[in-house]
């Protein structure tokens, strides 16, 4: 049996600290609480380092395009909701066809096609709001916004046959939503892809000469 009660003698403890070293156990008996205290609000504080780093280094980036993307985006809105009306338009008259299939019979050609435009310019600004949003907190948006932008298109494609009306409007808008929510993502797309190349998917690869 040691001489000393800091010895490597450990049988007379009971309980957990059974078989372990009495100044170890002792150690652990008698910690400040202070230290304790301090130790476990310094853990939660340490989890969040790394995302204070990647938003302070997110917010110094002045290479987004933000700017791009929001011309983009409007330019698109305009222009879908222009080809949306004027859709409506052509196929009613010259076609016959009930476009879009949620607006009803009763519904007249004009109102039919403002109210499938509008839909068209919203549809396209939340979509390039979306884009944004990926961009300030996503670490690949351009992946991320293509998935979400091709689920979003083919419900799109699919609701209008879905809902009760004739067929042949159902299968006109369920084109119509296709051709145009896939060239909404492809164009936001394509404008962040070739403005700039986003830090969060790797450095530029350099080829050998």
């Amino acid at each position: 049996m040691p001489d000393s009660p800091f010895g490597r003698y450990s049988g007379d403890l009971p309980g957990r600290h059974a078989g372990r070293p009495v100044s170890r156990a002792l150690e652990r008996s008698f910690r400040c609480p202070s230290t304790v205290r301090r130790r476990l609000q310094e853990a939660p504080a340490r989890r969040y380092e790394d995302f204070v780093a990647l938003h302070e280094e997110m917010s110094g980036d002045a290479r987004r395009p933000f700017r791009a993307l929001w011309w983009a985006g409007i330019s698109a809105a305009l222009v879908g909701a222009g080809l949306a009306f004027v859709a409506v338009v052509a196929l009613r008259a010259m076609f016959g066809v009930e476009v879009p299939v949620f607006a009803g019979d009763n519904a007249g050609t004009a109102s039919a096609a403002t109210s499938y435009a509008l839909c068209a310019m919203a549809a396209t600004v939340q979509a390039t709001a979306l884009m944004h949003l990926l961009l300030s907190s996503a670490a690949r948006p351009v992946r991320a916004f293509a998935w979400i932008g091709g689920i979003a298109v083919a419900l799109l494609t699919v609701l209008p046959l879905v809902l009760r009306g004739p067929l042949d409007a159902a299968l006109a808008t369920s084109a119509v939503n296709l051709a145009g929510g896939t060239g909404v993502v492809v164009l936001l797309s394509a404008v962040v892809a070739c403005s700039r190349q986003s830090p969060w998917e790797g450095p530029p690869r350099r080829t050998r000469r």
